[in-house]
């Protein structure tokens, strides 16, 4: 079994959870997990510092020239880093690496290009993923993507998640967030479809980041990828317990 587990920046600025997740990571074993990451709120702070202004676009960051240099130094050195240094302390046999790294995400510009240095996936070359994982590491993945032409480019975490999971044909794909599922109506979704989401979308039930978010876990169920679900971290063995079925919260993505 492969799972690939998707965590947010919201997330990882509780406090104590990165321990109890490298924890939770280190207990399922050599070769059977890919962590990517995202790290909005410390590319929000390292922007405020730079004087930097920062949009949002259907939930994609803006990401001018100047920024995408702030934004690959903050998810794939602080970011990343902090996370490798929390399983290797947990006793996982971590690597931390980027989109950049073998060429494993390459992008264009993302839309009309008027995000920016935003980029949208145009392949996953998974080869240095199966190498890792083959020698018993696990990788932890940042986002930022190479172009054609050579720059890097501001992929949303999400979008780089489901595109790998898709890639590597992950038995499970695990998107933790700083909310419970997909809230709506002040409730937690148990259930949602793609039809449903779009409408959701539409009518404004499903605003900011969870766009991406719902987008992406809807594309990866439509190209295979065995379960998909949304959820919030619940203690120590939150990852573990679910892969296990031992239990059950969030929300369920389907097609």
């Amino acid at each position: 079994m492969l799972a690939l587990i998707k965590i947010g920046g919201s997330t990882l600025d509780s406090p104590g959870l990165i321990g109890e997740l490298a924890s939770d990571l280190a207990r399922l074993g050599a070769g059977r997990t890919i962590l990517v990451h995202g790290g909005g709120k410390d590319i929000n702070r390292a922007l405020d510092r730079l004087g930097q202004p920062t949009m949002f676009v259907d939930g994609l960051r803006v990401t001018d020239a100047a920024a995408v240099e702030t934004v690959e130094a903050v998810l794939s050195a602080q970011v990343n880093k902090r996370l490798v240094r929390a399983l290797l302390a947990a006793g996982a046999r971590a690597v931390g690496i980027s989109g950049v790294d073998g060429a494993l995400l390459r992008a264009r510009p993302y839309g009309d290009g008027r995000l920016g240095f935003v980029g949208a996936i145009e392949k996953v070359d998974p080869a240095v993923l199966v190498a890792v994982l083959n020698a018993g590491f696990l990788p932890v993945v940042s986002p930022i993507s190479v172009g054609g032409d050579g720059l890097a480019y501001n992929v949303n975490a999400d979008h780089a998640a489901a595109e790998i999971a898709m890639a590597m044909k992950v038995d499970d794909l695990v998107f933790v967030t700083d909310v419970p599922g997909v809230l709506v109506g002040g409730g937690t979704l148990p259930l949602l479809t793609g039809a449903d989401a779009e409408k959701l979308i539409a009518n404004g039930q499903i605003t900011g980041g969870m766009i991406p978010k719902v987008r992406s876990c809807v594309e990866a169920v439509r190209r295979g990828v065995g379960r998909v679900h949304i959820l919030s971290w619940d203690g120590a063995a939150t990852i573990s317990e679910h892969l296990a079925g031992v239990r059950s919260h969030g929300t369920v993505i389907r097609d």
